[in-house]
């Protein structure tokens, strides 16, 4: 009632200030200055200044960036000085793709505020992202971030980890030795699932991977087999069994796969390797002493890297690398380990060695060799090292009962980047808050829950939050198909309708479709929940509305606005001939382009149905960029990996909701919200705002 009032007498003091204006008019006097119920002047271009900002922050959560940057500049045209409205100016202009912008707005906002570190750390972060200075910076040392203990007073959680294997989520598989169980353990250390073996139990488990299909299997070092298990614990298969005959195994250990699903094993017992097909069925076992090779002594980790399996000898202390049949082909990093054990792959041909007490990293590629850490030198007996999905190492430590945490120094000194993208309050008290959570690199943070999370109004707590939505956890995508309208293109339409059909196979029933034709004048041809006949002929399209003209930027642009509403993962696939046009970048430049995509979250995903000419570079460079990856269909491996790698895309956006106790003015009031993100020690902040609606 009390904001009601200063309304009215708001009003009443407009009403009486005009009266006398037009009384003063009439008997020839000046005009008298307007104003408030205090008795001071009532600021005018205050109230403009207002509305325009409320009206920009309202367009800026609907995820109207090109008119929010307008209400927002017209605001600043009443009031250049107010800094909130230059601050969330230099947000809409980022989320709109425009970085440098939206530099110089924070960087005045922040020298007319007399410094804040919350801008301060928005512009240290972008420029550490751009140009030379992210392409030049030098990675730190790795150093001990925290342990997850197996036992903690009288509760065990773990005993004697002998593998950790990183998965998409942010969570990690770790294989429980002396328990005789499988457990998944998040990134704050829960465990969030247990696997035991069913009825007859793991006897004495070992190592575990997880296949394409979401299948794991395990081996059991007592139990000389390795079984394979369902996402939810259930046993499918057994393979193996005790003995020194073709197929038999005793005490086997660490694990592969190949790109056929065939399943590796290191044998301890009979000092060998031994293969199974994905059915379960035995292949072949090698390693043994022969002509080329002196045999294998102790083997322990084994991994497979672009057709070849390497395996670990802890006694020869050298890795050993042999052909998919089995044929030896040579011997790397001889004397350069101390007694090497699990191994692990990552991307580009890097390995992780787990080396009794340090862990140590091999690239395949050009030989570089380098020790990451030696655990400050709290290390017992790491048996297993894998680099889970934020970036940090995870390694099993079999003697300390404990799993140690690696971060790069640097990640751990500049923290998180956290940003609040869009506040939803239609349903006030009841508020939504969409957050983006990223390292320094900008790589999202996955694997978050609602414990890690801060929310506040005003600098006071908003009581628990919930977390309805998490994208990493959601197996839904959405992606915008966009089809280039260049003259050569029109000529291929069976070829395009063949390679929409394929990738719809790949896709479908994890992606929601839109196609965007790529045209003189881009256009939405297709949303989602049209079929498959609606998507192909959106693909092809009339020959009419192909044109030389064309217009790279403006379909993708087009494209990536199409995205912006939705909360699950989204990509951007471009089906093209292999060249971005004469005109790609007039409208938008290639690097506006690529921020546009990047400060959304979304991955781009050219694909080639012909060579690329000289001007391909564009397009292969914005893939990179955004953490795509270039497919040519006119090659053998064609579409191969598309379902793995979308479905594979990693994404930091959060869902919080919360309850408001906050006084909205009848929807007048700016009410700012603050969200705090810590994750073991590293942490991160923003702050943004949200009007509630109006009431009259």
């Amino acid at each position: 009632m009390r904001s009601f009032f200063s309304v009215c007498l708001i009003f009443l003091g407009c009403f009486f200030s005009v009266f006398a204006q037009d009384a003063g008019d009439a008997q020839g006097g000046e005009d008298p200055q307007p104003e408030n119920f205090s008795g001071g002047p009532l600021d005018f271009d205050q109230l403009r200044a207002d509305e325009e900002l409320r009206s920009g922050v309202r367009a800026f959560h609907n995820g109207f960036y090109n008119e929010a940057i307008l209400s927002f500049q017209r605001s600043l045209s009443f009031k250049p000085a107010a800094v909130l409205t230059r601050s969330w100016l230099g947000r809409a202009y980022y989320l709109a793709g425009f970085n440098d912008a939206a530099l110089s707005e924070w960087k005045t906002a922040s020298s007319s505020s007399g410094g804040s570190v919350l801008l301060d750390s928005f512009i240290e972060v972008m420029e550490a992202r751009q140009g030379l200075a992210r392409e030049l910076a030098q990675k730190g040392r790795w150093v001990l971030a925290g342990d997850i203990e197996g036992v903690a007073g009288e509760l065990t959680i773990f005993r004697r980890p002998t593998a950790v294997r990183a998965r998409g989520d942010g969570s990690f598989f770790l294989v429980s030795y002396l328990t005789n169980e499988v457990a998944r353990i998040d990134l704050n250390g829960l465990v969030r699932q247990r696997m035991r073996g069913g009825l007859a139990g793991f006897d004495h488990p070992f190592d575990i991977v997880a296949a394409d299909d979401g299948a794991v299997y395990i081996s059991e070092f007592r139990g000389d087999r390795v079984t394979k298990c369902g996402s939810s614990g259930e046993v499918l298969a057994v393979l193996g069994g005790r003995g020194r005959g073709p197929g038999q195994l005793l005490g086997p250990q660490y694990l592969a796969l190949d790109s056929e699903g065939s399943v590796y094993v290191s044998d301890w017992g009979n000092r060998r390797v031994v293969k199974f097909n994905r059915d379960g069925e035995y292949v072949t076992s090698f390693g043994q002493k022969d002509d080329f090779y002196p045999g294998l002594i102790a083997p322990t980790g084994v991994a497979f890297h672009n057709g070849y399996v390497y395996v670990a000898d802890k006694q020869r202390r050298h890795l050993a690398v042999f052909d998919p049949s089995g044929n030896y082909m040579t011997t790397l990093l001889e004397g350069r380990l101390a007694s090497p054990e699990g191994i692990s792959v990552l991307e580009n041909g890097q390995f992780l060695i787990a080396d009794t007490t340090k862990v140590v990293s091999y690239n395949v590629q050009d030989g570089g060799f380098e020790v990451l850490s030696d655990f400050g030198g709290q290390a017992r007996r790491v048996l297993s090292v894998d680099r889970d999905a934020n970036g940090s190492i995870i390694a099993a430590d079999f003697d300390a009962d404990s799993v140690h945490v690696l971060s790069d120094i640097t990640g751990i000194s500049s923290g998180l980047t956290v940003m609040i993208k869009r506040v939803s309050a239609l349903r006030h008290p009841e508020v939504l808050v969409d957050v983006h959570v990223s390292n320094r690199a900008g790589d999202p943070v996955v694997g978050l829950d609602v414990q890690n999370f801060l929310v506040s109004e005003g600098r006071f707590g908003v009581g628990p939050a919930r977390m309805p939505f998490a994208s990493y956890r959601s197996a839904v995508m959405d992606v915008a198909l966009i089809v280039s309208r260049s003259p050569s293109m029109a000529s291929r339409a069976a070829l395009t309708e063949r390679v929409v059909r394929d990738i719809f196979a790949r896709l479908s029933g994890s992606v929601s479709f839109r196609v965007i034709s790529a045209g003189s004048v881009p256009a939405v041809l297709s949303r989602p929940g049209e079929g498959l006949e609606a998507l192909v002929r959106a693909a092809v399209d009339r020959k009419e509305n192909y044109s030389p003209d064309w217009a790279f930027d403006l379909g993708v642009r087009l494209g990536v606005t199409e995205l912006l509403s939705t909360r699950n993962r989204k990509a951007v696939i471009f089906l093209t001939d292999g060249n971005s046009g004469q005109g790609a970048f007039e409208s938008y430049g290639l690097q506006e382009t690529l921020d546009y995509m990047r400060n959304n979250s979304i991955v781009f995903y050219p694909v080639y149905t012909q060579p690329p000419s000289s001007s391909g570079g564009e397009l292969d460079f914005l893939a990179n960029e955004t953490g795509g990856k270039v497919y040519r269909y006119y090659t053998d491996e064609a579409l191969d990996s598309l379902a793995r790698d979308i479905n594979g895309q990693k994404d930091g956006n959060y869902l919080l909701s919360y309850r408001s106790s906050s006084l909205t003015d009848f929807g007048r009031a700016y009410i700012p919200v603050e969200v705090e993100v810590n994750l073991v020690r590293k942490s991160g902040r923003d702050e943004a705002g949200y009007y509630a609606p109006l009431e009259f």
